[in-house]
């Protein structure tokens, strides 16, 4: 099957910073929710602004439902929809006004659609968009992004800063989104229940580039976390660890599960947090 999304080895360089992003490559397949895991100022949306056609590529293509894209290119945007931690919308407009105006911009755009999500997240129609609450016009900035049946959602952290309940209702209509067939999700989030919850593959990013990716399950089920001395660390095999940091005078990593391997007092991973501690604070192996 065409993976919706495919990046071919992305790299961006900027003239005024010596950050860049450096050969990222990855796919986002129907039915998956994919992942960008980092810390702040690993790349992630930067690589998401590169995606969706903001920032230029120094190097590498973009594949969007199996067609190469460049910057000219507009027509596949009917079939993707991005939401970011912000919301863009010209702040006096109302719902009822945004309501009309996206029947024009998007092709597919589905008003009655759009007014049921209005009414399920509670949203008044009538009131300006610059008195809503962060948790409101994320609410809004979703019911537009669901709205005009795109194939492909893009998340930006667009969690951040909700209240449970609020976060709770987003996770719910990206799973729904999902549901559907040919239809998945590219997010980033520095929340990680968002990730526990919603994540079918994790990326991780380190210094503008991949340091591994991999289905959520095989980590899960195939890896397990590992905490030892260095004298012990160094009967392991490198082709067994994943990732390791030293935390006082301790080894801290995440080893594969093999018969090499069972010998060690291994513990298993329960959420991803125990992942990222490893993965995104330790040291190139």
């Amino acid at each position: 099957m065409t993976p919706l999304l495919s990046v071919h080895h992305l790299t961006k360089q900027f003239s005024n910073s010596r950050f860049s992003i450096n050969d990222v490559s990855f796919e986002v397949d129907s039915g998956e929710i994919v992942a960008l895991i980092g810390k702040n100022g690993s790349g992630k949306s930067t690589l998401i602004r590169m995606i969706v056609g903001d920032y230029p590529l120094t190097s590498g293509e973009i594949y969007f439902f199996g067609q190469r894209v460049s910057p000219e290119d507009t027509d596949y945007k009917n079939d993707m929809s991005v939401v970011f931690d912000s919301m863009n919308f010209t702040k006096n407009m109302t719902v009822d006004k945004l309501n009309r105006m996206f029947q024009k911009v998007f092709r597919h755009f589905d008003s009655t659609l759009f007014n049921d999500y209005i009414q399920r997240f509670e949203l008044p129609e009538k009131q300006a968009v610059k008195f809503f609450s962060r948790g409101m016009s994320m609410k809004l900035s979703m019911a537009v992004a669901l709205s005009h049946k795109s194939r492909l959602l893009i998340l930006d952290e667009a969690t951040a800063g909700l209240d449970a309940a609020s976060r709770d209702e987003i996770q719910d209509e990206i799973e729904k989104f999902v549901h559907d067939n040919n239809r998945g999700v590219l997010m980033t989030s520095h929340i990680a229940e968002d990730i526990d919850r919603l994540a079918t593959k994790l990326v991780f990013l380190r210094h503008g580039q991949v340091y591994t990716q991999i289905d959520k399950a095989a980590l899960f089920n195939n890896y397990a976390r590992l905490t030892c001395d260095e004298t012990e660390f160094e009967k392991l095999e490198d082709e067994d660890v994943l990732a390791k940091k030293h935390h006082l005078g301790e080894v801290q990593a995440i080893v594969l599960k093999n018969e090499r391997t069972l010998s060690f007092d291994l513990e298993p991973i329960e959420y991803i947090d125990q992942v990222n501690k490893i993965i995104l604070r330790g040291e190139d192996i």
